[in-house]
């Protein structure tokens, strides 16, 4: 930016640092756990110039597509930022810049009031945690939203379509700032150019013909959203303190208990699915049985080696193809 004189002040984007994220999704940390916390000073100082852009970006998408409930994902998610307010609550002006500067990811499922009202209680959560670190009014809570692919199937995909349609009208409706939608067809070995298209042409329909970008706050004032807003933040909250009481996120971790609260709310699902105490269009309902489609089975992220047990990444879905 300095050789092509380009004004930074005027660039969007971040540096998507995480390493307490990449503990949870693969295992390990980047290099070890003082030099990845402490190198989050160093990317700050990197970014001083870089007014618009995000230094931490605290990945909870992990947690959605793990199989995790709402409330639990909301509670994860804060109790693993706070991990990081936590490290430098003793220098309030670097803090300030790490909590102005911080965006979170999170993945949308296809519940959709219920994926409405988690982002916006995770909002009115987050600032009340920022408020104890910091009499800074205002601070924005900046999340990019991105479609689980915990719902995706390969068998009879095309009903991927729907499930991303109304992931993203959630995300939308919820206040998300930026939105990625993933192709109908990601779980395949096939080129993804067409799926691609079609997820961009979602979003499009959105924008230009729903135009859900013309509204500010559009659920705001519902009395369903907001007394699902009631409970989940309730229940989130609960499961926070709970995470800070023995020791915080990091511990939990590595005690194990993280995982095994998503492994047991993931069973649930899968159950639910097998019993058909839950519906999915294509995988327990409505099933198309000449869709000959390729097998993928469950998607796992698995780190070599890893030093913590890593939440792993899958579909529900899977256990049907």
């Amino acid at each position: 930016c300095t050789k092509k004189n380009i004004d930074t002040n005027n660039l969007k984007g971040g540096f998507i640092y995480d390493p307490i994220g990449n503990v949870a999704l693969s295992g390990n940390w980047l290099k070890d756990q003082n030099n990845d916390l402490s190198a989050i000073s160093e990317v700050l100082l990197a970014a001083s110039n870089f007014n618009a852009f995000s230094i931490l970006t605290i990945n909870a998408a992990t947690y959605c597509n793990g199989g995790a409930n709402v409330d639990t994902q909301i509670a994860f998610a804060l109790a693993h930022a706070n991990e990081y307010l936590d490290l430098f609550k003793d220098d309030l002006i670097l803090l300030e810049k790490i909590i102005q500067k911080t965006e979170f990811i999170f993945g949308v499922g296809t519940s959709y009031f219920i994926e409405i009202a988690k982002l916006r209680a995770f909002r009115s959560l987050w600032s009340t945690i920022i408020s104890e670190y910091t009499s800074i009014k205002d601070i924005e809570t900046r999340i990019h939203a991105i479609n689980a692919n915990l719902y995706y199937s390969n068998k009879d995909m095309y009903n991927n379509l729907l499930r991303a349609t109304t992931s993203a009208m959630s995300a939308v409706l919820g206040g998300c700032h930026s939105l990625s939608i993933l192709p109908f067809n990601h779980n395949t070995s096939d080129n993804n150019e067409f799926g691609q298209r079609i997820s961009k042409n979602i979003q499009l329909l959105l924008q230009e013909e729903s135009n859900l970008n013309q509204v500010k706050d559009s659920s705001k004032g519902s009395y369903y959203v907001e007394k699902l807003i009631s409970i989940i933040k309730r229940k989130s909250w609960d499961m926070f303190l709970s995470i800070e009481k023995t020791g915080g996120f990091i511990t939990a971790l590595k005690n194990g208990d993280i995982q095994s609260q998503i492994n047991k709310e993931l069973e649930k699902k899968v159950n639910d699915l097998k019993e058909d105490k839950r519906t999915m269009i294509g995988v327990n309902k409505f099933i198309n049985q000449n869709d000959d489609c390729p097998r993928v089975g469950e998607l796992k992220y698995r780190s070599e080696n890893p030093t913590i047990e890593p939440i792993p990444q899958m579909r529900l879905s899977a256990i049907y193809e």
